[in-house]
């Protein structure tokens, strides 16, 4: 498995080559996904995809940081609401809407 780097190292990549801290960030994930249960990496496979999309979108590394801190305390409170009841979320149903029929143009 790869090595992290230390805080000075990732700190050189970012600021003088983002382009082999981009690949080692895919590296150390797919890694980890490598690492897990076969039940789970298509969930993570999922959530990292998700994860780069959102992050693609970001201007600079704050807004980056801000926005994977989000989106890790909301999976955090999914989680958190699942184990504490499970009744309920085994309950949740999802609701299907009917659209209605398109109707011919004259």
């Amino acid at each position: 498995m790869t090595e992290l780097p230390n805080f000075d190292k990732l700190k050189w990549l970012a600021e003088n080559d983002p382009d082999k801290l981009d690949e080692l960030q895919k590296t150390l994930c797919k890694e980890a996904i490598d690492c897990c249960p076969e039940s789970s990496k298509k969930q993570l496979i999922s959530m990292l995809y998700h994860l780069q999309q959102q992050l693609s979108r970001c201007s600079n590394p704050y807004h980056r940081c801000y926005l994977a801190s989000s989106i890790m305390y909301d999976k955090f409170i999914a989680l958190n609401t699942i184990l504490n009841n499970p009744q309920e979320f085994r309950q949740q149903k999802a609701k299907i809407l009917l659209l209605p029929a398109k109707k011919p143009v004259d």
